[in-house]
């Protein structure tokens, strides 16, 4: 395992293949390229609008990709590489000593930062195994939404307490409950077009409704109306119709098995005993 460059040509290789393959599996299947969310398109400036800022306050390095083989899947055997971006990594010489996972969210915030927990786990995991050393892990919210994010319980392995950035050193961050930072988007995007990003301002109001009321509620859905005389023809031939399966099958349920009788009511049939034998 080794932390490379954005822009490192195996990296990059991968990348392609990647979206080669996605491309192709849509193609198979059928499936029609959905517009995305004006959330996801202006995730990207936001995210640098923050690494920015953490920059301000930590010293970011270029190698934030990491590059490992699975031994469960036979890398090792076959020479083969896997990669994972990590959003942003703080480095004190060679050694990397903080890794940050960036989530924007709108109103799931307390889902979104304990994913961000988990992976942030795994990730310092693996730095460790390569490095031998274990990194400090934050998560950095770009809350989209109105008010006081939600974080969730600050218990448990991956537990997250809000922290002011302006407050703490990186030696100093806490193991446990995981630190947050949290940035509103404005103040993201804000600093993403002070560093020369353009970023569409109705782009930004869209993105800005939508984390306010979520995506359900971005685009209104128009129903068709229905006459009430209709209506109300339909509900009755549907409550006629039940009606009428629920007693077939009580008549079914309730039917009783007719008894057989004979037809000489005082015939009595003898009894034959082991000494009788038939002329």
């Amino acid at each position: 395992m080794e932390l490379v460059r954005y822009d490192d040509r195996d990296y990059l290789r991968w990348s392609e293949g990647f979206a080669f393959r996605r491309r192709q599996e849509r193609q198979r299947s059928g499936k029609k390229r959905i517009e995305p969310a004006a959330l996801s398109v202006i995730s990207a400036a936001a995210e640098f609008g923050v690494r920015s800022i953490l920059s301000r306050h930590f010293h970011l390095g270029e190698r934030r990709i990491l590059r490992y083989q699975d031994p469960e899947h036979g890398d090792q055997l076959r020479g083969r590489s896997r990669f994972r971006e990590l959003d942003a990594v703080a480095f004190s010489g060679e050694k990397a000593t903080a890794v940050f996972e960036f989530k924007l969210s709108g109103l799931g915030s307390a889902s979104a930062v304990s994913k961000a927990a988990k992976q942030l786990r795994s990730a310092a995991e693996m730095i460790r195994q390569g490095y031998g050393q274990t990194p400090k892990v934050a998560v950095v919210l770009i809350h989209a939404g109105e008010g006081h994010p939600d974080l969730g319980k600050p218990g448990g392995r991956y537990g997250v307490r809000r922290i002011s950035i302006e407050k703490v050193r990186l030696d100093h961050l806490p193991d446990q409950p995981i630190p947050c930072f949290i940035f509103s988007m404005k103040e993201a995007i804000d600093e993403a077009r002070r560093i020369g990003h353009e970023v569409d301002h109705e782009l930004e109001r869209r993105a800005a409704r939508e984390g306010k009321h979520g995506l359900s509620r971005a685009k209104r859905l128009t129903l068709p109306s229905i006459p009430i005389g209709e209506l109300f023809a339909a509900v009755s031939w549907m409550a006629r119709g039940l009606v009428q399966a629920v007693g077939t099958v009580a008549r079914k349920v309730t039917r009783r098995r007719a008894v057989h009788r004979h037809p000489h009511p005082h015939y009595r049939r003898r009894r034959r005993g082991r000494g009788h034998h038939r002329r």
